[in-house]
């Protein structure tokens, strides 16, 4: 028994021992491996953190454009409405009044048939039952004006009466209480408790109230117009006339309606912070099949109605704008991304490399291929599964937090950080140097080349073809446009590695005939390494042309904006009126800070005869030579010829728009009067919507067309004056008037989120970018400083002294940096060649042209500037770790050596 415990107590023994001495060799395996290993855990948490948090930040970004955009658009366009007959004239007055008490259990019902995606953004049904306008009796020293009647029985709870009280029911059609705004009662003249009557019937209008919106961006005061405001109209006897709403007691629906038709004006207010980009496509689909149905309305004399709305048409716009920054995130995020997965196979090459000695005597020693490489891959998941994990949990706390996003997606960040741990681990079994007698290495550089310059080719085919369609249907971003930046800085890394052995034999060449070695001797050794420098040379062009990329896309947004901004305004200052008249536009053009200005006028469609036919096209009146003046160096002028200003000839000369032109050829005739083309231009214009029109000089115009009034009038500022200033002295001249300039216009472009945050994209993507291929560079200094080191020590022997040590690794090192540099620099230039056009900036800017490429020469020159000096630290941190300290200086001999 005692002989049975003793071996127990023996095998605990042996046991314990041996798993204690298998821990410490794990121990000193990653003790002897640790830089490589914390620098793959540290590229796998970014790579983890960055997928798992970059889609979810589109997605916010995403939404946050569309519901700027929708909150833009006017509440006309976005809101689900309908009109239709409440009661007819024949109905009676309590037959109306129950027809308008039950509309809204009418529209809750309505509301409940709604699908969830539209129910759930839009909010409960507003309504307004209305009469047309009504003349009121003229009365002395007031203006002429017309009222509607309105009934709305949420109407008073959104308003706070600055005078008298809210309107009580009234059972009397001849005598029913109303109340208006504080604007409409200065306007009219109408004091509180006076009566106006409706010329018409004589109904007696007595105000009873007078109050103020207590809030003036509330949409109902869009739905039911002249609430807060009088509109000014033109009377059949041809004086003006003002029409203004006043609000009955909704228990007086039955008498407003008496001897009356009445109209019910209703919808679905939509709220633009409920809508989700992601729910973008259920939502359209959902509300196209809303508008498609008639919805009963059984009290009504209608009895149903179908609605009306924008708001499939502005998604769809939304999409398009953040299919674009999709396009210029994903071609801007390619490169980053590239970048760090093959630097997690450069730090997994570094640490094999390490190994390799221990490898191979396992292989001799015969271990199994497969032990060998599971060997491998455990040793590199031990720093890469813990690093993607780390960044999988700092993604969701991302997705969480600071995007703000609704639900976080753990999948996804998941998925991120498997890629994250895998990659490593896999090139770290792929790359096991493994001995394997008697199987012949297979070239895999010219594949490899060869695969790459294919995809590069297809990827640039397939991006200019599809021109500005740059996203595959649904607003998926195609892979080869995402790649495309990475894919022309791999292929222009196989040209550098091509070229680059030329450049360096000629560079040994150059040694040769000098006195001093270094350049010899530092030239051969980077001819030598040329190709096992090929993984930091992929990850710093990739760096450096995504960094200067980055800077284009960004000075190319700006001046899109700024360029699309001056179009639309076709200006400085810009002010549009139904009742300006010549000597206003005089008055403008002294005011002080106006340079010039020019009146533009627009007459209704005249008809053109040609031997073909006759086309319709609007006529825009103007001094030509002011309108050159005024729109001198502004984005989309219209061209200005001395020949339209040529008077005394046969024909009238025109500008005319190209869809005109092509109708009607050179020569036409308007009215007997004989015209020809002198110059076109696009058919968008901001001086009027019809895509056929032409200008005509002032001088000529009235051969063709009335000129009549000024309809706008076009502003440039003097040197020095500031436009909204401007805009302030001409908004006090000539009010009312939509006043607007270029600096207004610009700001309201970049008020869309999504152009900061393309901008915020592009410097994230520029830093990292440029971090990464500077880091990489400076990582493969210290992995060359050993070999580089003991080099040194052996030209000590030979005689060198520290200076020449130094020149030997500058001529070493500056091939690779230049080649970065040089080769990142062109790829930077055919990505903003092939990739900026595709993805369609006039989404972004709102205009109809195109934004052209642009180099900000300040922008450019800070990151550019920024590259060569970190360019230039990594040359110092070569020449630094690649030159021996401990080194005989035979220049100035020591005690030793003496």
């Amino acid at each position: 028994m005692s002989g049975r415990r003793a071996a127990g107590a023996r095998t605990h023994t042996h046991t314990h021992t041996h798993t204690h001495t298998q821990g410490g060799a794990a121990r000193r395996v990653l003790g002897a491996h640790r830089a490589p290993l914390v620098a793959i855990a540290v590229v796998a948490l970014l790579t983890a953190l960055l997928g798992g948090s970059v889609l979810p930040a589109l997605g916010v970004l995403a939404t946050a454009g569309t519901q700027a955009d929708l909150r833009a658009a006017s509440v006309g366009a976005r809101d689900l409405q309908a009109t239709f007959a409440v009661s007819d004239d024949a109905a009676s007055p309590a037959a109306a009044q129950r027809s308008a008490d039950r509309l809204r259990g009418d529209l809750t019902a309505v509301r409940r048939t709604m699908p969830s995606a539209l129910r759930t953004v839009t909010g409960p049904a507003g309504a307004a039952v209305t009469t047309r306008y009504l003349g009121l009796t003229d009365e002395p020293s007031r203006r002429m004006a017309a009222v509607t009647l309105a009934a709305d029985d949420g109407v008073f709870d959104r308003v706070r009466f600055t005078t008298g009280r809210a309107p009580r029911p009234s059972a009397d059609p001849l005598a029913i209480e109303v109340a208006v705004s504080t604007r409409v009662q200065t306007t009219l003249g109408w004091p509180v408790g006076h009566v106006r009557t409706i010329s018409a019937d004589g109904t007696a209008l007595r105000l009873v109230g007078v109050y103020r919106p207590l809030d003036r961006g509330d949409p109902r005061w869009v739905h039911v117009p002249t609430t807060l405001r009088v509109a000014n109209a033109t009377g059949e006897d041809g004086n003006p006339i003002a029409l203004a709403t006043a609000f009955t007691a909704p228990g007086s629906a039955g008498a407003v309606a008496s001897g009356r038709v009445t109209r019910g004006h209703v919808w679905f207010p939509l709220r633009p912070a409920e809508v989700d980009a992601a729910d973008r496509a259920d939502l359209v689909d959902s509300t196209r099949r809303f508008l498609t149905t008639q919805h009963a309305l059984p009290g009504t004399a209608a009895g149903s109605t179908g609605f009306t709305t924008d708001l499939p048409a502005l998604l769809g716009s939304a999409a398009a704008r953040d299919a674009t920054v999709g396009d210029l995130a994903a071609a801007l995020a390619s490169g980053p991304a590239g970048a760090l997965l093959v630097l997690a196979g450069l730090l997994t090459r570094v640490l094999l490399d390490r190994a390799a000695g221990t490898l191979r005597l396992l292989g001799a020693r015969g271990a199994p291929v497969r032990s060998v490489r599971t060997a491998l891959a455990a040793l590199v998941a031990v720093a890469a599964v813990p690093g993607a994990v780390v960044g999988g949990v700092l993604a969701v706390v991302v997705q969480a937090g600071p995007l703000g996003g609704r639900a976080p997606l753990p999948g996804l960040a998941a998925v991120a950080a498997l890629v994250a741990a895998a990659v490593p681990c896999a090139c770290a079994a792929f790359l096991a140097p493994v001995q394997r007698t008697g199987v012949p290495r297979r070239p895999l550089r010219p594949v490899v080349e060869g695969a790459v310059v294919l995809l590069t080719a297809a990827a640039v085919v397939t991006t200019v073809r599809r021109g500005t369609a740059s996203s595959l249907p649904g607003g998926a971003v195609d892979p080869l446009a995402a790649a495309l930046p990475l894919l022309l800085a791999a292929t222009g890394v196989v040209a550098s590695l091509r070229v680059l052995p030329l450049v360096l034999a000629r560079v040994v060449a150059l040694g040769r005939r000098q006195r001093g070695a270094a350049v010899l001797v530092g030239g051969v050794t980077a001819a030598r390494t040329a190709t096992v420098q090929a993984v930091p040379l992929v990850v710093a062009v990739i760096g450096i042309a995504v960094a200067l990329f980055a800077t284009v896309v960004s000075s190319t947004l700006v001046d899109g904006v700024a360029q699309a901004a001056h179009r639309s305004v076709a200006a400085d200052v810009a002010v549009s009126s139904v009742a300006l008249d010549p000597d206003q536009v005089g008055r403008i053009a002294h005011l002080p800070g106006v340079a010039a200005a020019v009146g533009v006028s627009s007459t209704d469609d005249v008809t053109f005869d040609t031997p073909h036919g006759s086309v319709q096209a609007e006529v825009l009146v103007a001094d030509s030579a002011t309108l050159a003046r005024v729109q001198r160096g502004v984005p989309g002028a219209l061209p200005t010829p001395s020949a339209l200003r040529r008077t005394g000839t046969d024909r009238v000369p025109l500008v005319a728009s190209r869809s005109l032109a092509a109708a009607t050829g050179r020569d036409s005739s308007v009215l007997g009067a004989e015209t020809r083309i002198v110059a076109t231009a696009a058919d968008a214009v901001p001086f009027t919507a019809a895509r056929r029109w032409v200008l005509v000089d002032a001088r000529t115009a009235s051969a063709i067309t009335d000129t009549g009034s000024v309809d706008r009038v076009l502003v440039r500022t003097a040197p020095g004056a500031h436009p909204v200033r401007v805009a302030a002295e001409v908004r006090a001249l000539v009010h009312p008037g939509d006043v607007v300039t270029a600096v207004e216009a610009q700001r309201t472009l970049e008020a869309d989120p999504r152009v900061p945050g393309t901008r915020v994209i592009a410097t994230t993507a520029a830093v990292l970018a440029g971090v990464l291929g500077v880091g990489t560079l400076a990582v493969a200094a210290l992995l060359a400083g050993a070999a580089r080191r003991a080099r040194g020590r052996l030209l000590g022997l030979l005689g060198a002294d520290r200076r020449q040590m130094r020149a030997v690794v500058v001529a070493e090192a500056v091939p690779l940096l230049v080649a970065s540099l040089v080769t990142g620099a062109a790829a930077a230039l055919a990505i903003a060649a092939t990739a900026l056009p595709s993805a369609d900036l006039r989404s972004f800017t709102g205009g109809v042209e195109r934004p052209e490429t642009v180099l900000d020469p300040v922008l450019l020159g800070a990151v550019g500037g920024g590259l060569l000096v970190a360019l230039v630290g990594v040359l110092a941190l070569t020449v630094r770790v690649g030159t021996p300290r401990d080194t005989v200086d035979h220049h100035h001999p020591t005690r030793r050596n003496r």
